[in-house]
């Protein structure tokens, strides 16, 4: 942090140090906030919740699913981890671990077995098992994190060899990590005891099975005891609800009724509840129905522990947005707007760059289809708000994979997404690793749909999604991604063998969720440039429509890289680990961390939730892609002490600071290109052309050079630089005018073209008025043509570029020109530059 002192002085003013010291305490204040650990309880919020007793496995017996005609498993094959003992992988070394089985295939017969799961044999799998398995040992950190109420992985400490699949099983304090098998499950017999090997890893879940259903009203006719503790004034409502089940035959709920329990969860740290049951059968986001996610208790009893409103995920957008710049304004201002208002609602929105028709741009998603996730959350207001140090909320940054399928029980198509989830270790037991959306979002006893808003960007763009075919050999940077998430998120779980991962302004989730993006764009571009099969297919096939898909996918790879590492500046860690994954390192498995303020700043456009969304976001929608937002607004039953707040950037709670804050980044962030370079000499070619001719004309300029002291002047060229010329473009190009990314309408920009360009002249004349002396010159008739001739011209470079280095480089090249080679400092009267322009 820079340090400013008066001239002659050697102490700061008690204003000075009141403002520094507010900054250094926002600073840590969010670094704290981030880190999950701002007034941690002892006991975690996972503790409080497993005190429920229908939150504990053992309150559901194994029994073979469906349990009813409505319902379907949620999963093929279906149960939970259970870590194998010191002993077992002593006897029975690598990575693997037991999996209770609760649903399998049909003519299985394993319902109710521990039965070891582990990886099939491939060269891609031993690769990456490689990369992410580590002793675990315990730091103090670690020690001390777990301490504070957040849940370490305490029964790994001290093994060796820790594998993604026995990090999974240990992840909590207890065997209650809930999975599917997903990558081609295959049972085989091993010793003549029956072995599951997969060849991904397994998917996090929720519930045993599920349904789609209506609710009807409570139902007090249950003889139970009402919740002791719920949101708003008592007495609580009752968790027993009347349901009708939809009708598949029909299309319609007109299916048969039950009562099913929808328990009140018990209250948290911060006073909060995950979830809560008030006023749910009036929610307006079930007006499609429900899927209730659970499981059957010891009375039969079907007891929800996850809740997705159906209509969040129907192909039936209630907005179609067309057109790149219709686009991006929404991206940019439409999607968290008036997030307070919104509470209690889900809103779908489709925006296509290139359909012609809202039936087009909807036709566009089909069975089949797959996308890119990029997930958001923000923050929780109201009466018992969360801290926002600084007035900014963080939020949360992941990215998933969607696929379009046909739901079996609606028969429709729909949205299915699984979120690949980079997380710290916290209080509530969330793991790191591939989440369904019931076991992340719905949730009711750690999923954050009743607490926060969500933003899913779900983005369709055919040649990322899909694998380019060059001959014989396969490129996918989407299937690069979801890979390198997965190991960083495996790497999460273990802390890299330290315990713990913590948030740090270079670690996190939008940051490495990003390095996982990065990793995978090098991974590409070493494989097309190395490979000799795909140089050789490429030279042989120039007309193959899989070659010339090359060409898009370069450029989509060339915008996101600048994303990643604006101006070319890569973080060390970054490019060591796409090095190492690559197998191009010579540190063979090793991964590279850092963790300090200045690594985080070299990855700076990733840095903050809300910019990681928007940018990456951007930039599919300016390579053609389309997208799904996805919006829930605190879904479910209504807490009336909460309120949903958007995730912002640094000060984004105060009014107008993030706006202005967003569009610095932006602007600083526009790479040197040659179109940069084209408009910034057309600029000052119009610029010199009418103003010298004109100046000439009306005796204002003349040919005049003159340097007096040459290092005094070349001083005076740097501050010039500063003060006044970075300041006033600041002000009145980046503060005020929207950034072209922002897609603002035509009008709607002009409008604020011309403002900013009045302000700007009005600026020089109110500049002179303070200056007597200049003031001849400033206030000259002439001299405010000129002025406003440049300022239409820097507000035109600005609309066309965005780069506030392009409009700062021309203003200080013209001022620069005037006071030493036309006639500047001498019309001044001597002055020196701190009252020029």
């Amino acid at each position: 942090m820079r340090q400013y002192r008066r001239a002659n002085s050697r102490q700061r003013s008690p204003l000075v140090q009141r403002w520094g010291l507010a900054f250094v305490a926002a600073i840590a204040a969010i670094a704290l906030s981030l880190q999950g650990v701002w007034a941690a309880p002892a006991v975690s919020n996972y503790e409080l919740a497993q005190a429920a007793p229908f939150n504990r496995l053992e309150a559901y017996p194994i029994t073979p699913l469906p349990t009813a005609a409505n319902y379907r498993p949620v999963g093929n094959w279906l149960g939970r981890l259970i870590l194998p003992s010191v002993e077992e992988y002593a006897a029975d070394p690598g990575d693997w671990a037991w999996f209770e089985v609760w649903h399998a295939p049909e003519g299985t017969a394993l319902l109710g077995q521990q039965v070891k799961v582990s990886w099939r044999e491939s060269p891609t799998i031993q690769t990456y098992l490689k990369k992410v398995t580590r002793d675990i040992n315990f730091s103090d950190r670690a020690r001390n994190f777990g301490e504070a109420g957040n849940i370490v992985p305490t029964r790994l400490d001290g093994r060796p060899n820790v594998g993604p699949l026995q990090s999974l099983a240990g992840a909590r304090p207890q065997d209650d990590m809930t999975v599917k098998l997903v990558g081609q499950p295959t049972l085989v017999t091993q010793a003549e005891k029956p072995v599951i090997e997969v060849g991904l890893e397994p998917i996090e879940v929720t519930g045993r099975e599920y349904s789609l259903v209506q609710l009807l009203a409570p139902d007090a006719s249950v003889d139970q005891p009402l919740p002791a503790v719920c949101p708003g004034a008592g007495p609580c409502p009752t968790e027993y609800f009347k349901v009708r089940h939809f009708n598949s035959a029909t299309k319609d709920f007109t299916g048969p009724e039950e009562t099913i329990r929808i328990p009140q969860q018990p209250k948290l740290r911060g006073d909060r509840f995950f979830s809560n049951i008030l006023d749910l059968v009036e929610s307006p986001a079930g007006s499609e129905g429900w899927y209730v996610y659970g499981a059957r208790d010891g009375e039969g009893m079907f007891t929800v522990q996850a809740l997705k409103p159906r209509t969040l995920v129907q192909l039936t957008p209630d907005e179609v947005i067309l057109g790149n710049k219709a686009g991006r304004n929404y991206l940019d201002r439409g999607n968290w707007r008036e997030t307070p208002a919104r509470k209690g609602l889900a809103q779908k929105v489709l925006v296509s760059p290139t359909a012609v028709s809202d039936e087009a741009a909807i036709a566009h998603w089909q069975v089949g289809d797959y996308g890119l996730v990029i997930h958001l959350f923000g923050g929780i207001g109201g009466d018992n708000q969360e801290f926002t140090p600084a007035g900014t909320v963080t939020g949360h940054f992941a990215y998933g994979l969607a696929e379009v399928i046909e739901e079996p029980i609606a028969q429709e198509p729909q949205l299915q997404i699984n979120y690949q989830q980079i997380y710290a270790h916290n209080s509530g037991g969330i793991i790191s690793g591939t989440h369904d959306w019931t076991t992340y979002t719905g949730d009711m006893q750690r999923g954050w749909l009743g607490q926060r808003p969500f933003s899913d960007i779900v983005v369709k763009l055919d040649y990322f999604i899909e694998d380019l075919q060059l001959g014989n050999t396969t490129l996918s940077l989407f299937r690069e991604l979801l890979i390198q998430a997965q190991i960083i998120a495996a790497r999460y779980r273990t802390g890299d063998g330290g315990g713990v991962s913590t948030v740090t302004p270079a670690t996190s989730c939008v940051q490495d969720s990003n390095q996982a993006l990065f990793i995978a764009i090098e991974q590409i571009r070493l494989q097309a440039q190395q490979d000799p099969a795909i140089v050789a297919f490429v030279e042989a096939n120039p007309d193959d429509p899989e070659v010339q898909k090359i060409d898009q996918f370069t450029a989509l790879a060339r915008d996101l890289r600048r994303a990643l590492a604006p101006y070319g500046v890569i973080r060390s860690d970054w490019q060591s680990n796409a090095e190492t994954l690559a197998g191009v390192n010579a540190r063979g498995n090793e991964l590279a961390t850092r963790s300090g303020l200045i690594a985080g700043i070299f990855s700076w456009r990733t840095m903050m939730p809300r910019w990681g969304q928007d940018d990456i976001a951007l930039i599919f929608l300016n390579n053609g892609a389309d997208l799904w937002f996805l919006r829930t607004n605190q879904v479910g039953g209504f807490d009336p002490t909460i309120e949903p707040i958007p995730p912002t950037a640094l000060f984004g709670l105060i009014p107008g600071v993030s706006r202005v804050a967003l569009r610095l980044a932006r602007s600083f962030a526009v790479p040197i290109s040659g179109a940069l370079v084209g408009y910034t000499v057309l600029a000052l070619l119009a610029i010199a052309g009418v103003g010298i001719i004109y100046g000439r004309q009306s005796g204002l300029v003349e040919a005049r050079f003159r340097v007096d002291h040459p290092v005094k002047a070349v001083l005076n060229l740097i501050k010039l630089f500063f003060v006044p010329v970075l300041v006033e473009e600041l002000i009145f190009r980046v503060g005020l005018l929207p950034h072209p990314t922002e897609g603002v309408p035509t009008l709607r920009w002009l409008a604020w073209a011309a403002l900013s360009l009045g302000l700007f002249v009005l600026y020089h004349v109110a500049f002179g008025r303070l200056r007597p002396k200049a003031g001849a010159v400033l206030c000259d008739r002439r001299f405010l043509l000129i002025v406003t001739w440049v300022g239409f011209v820097l507000t035109l470079l600005y609309g066309l570029t965005g780069s506030m280095l392009a409009v700062t480089v021309v203003h200080w090249v013209v001022v620069v020109c005037w006071l030493y080679g036309l006639g500047g400092l001498q019309q001044l009267q001597g002055k020196t530059a701190d009252m020029l322009t």
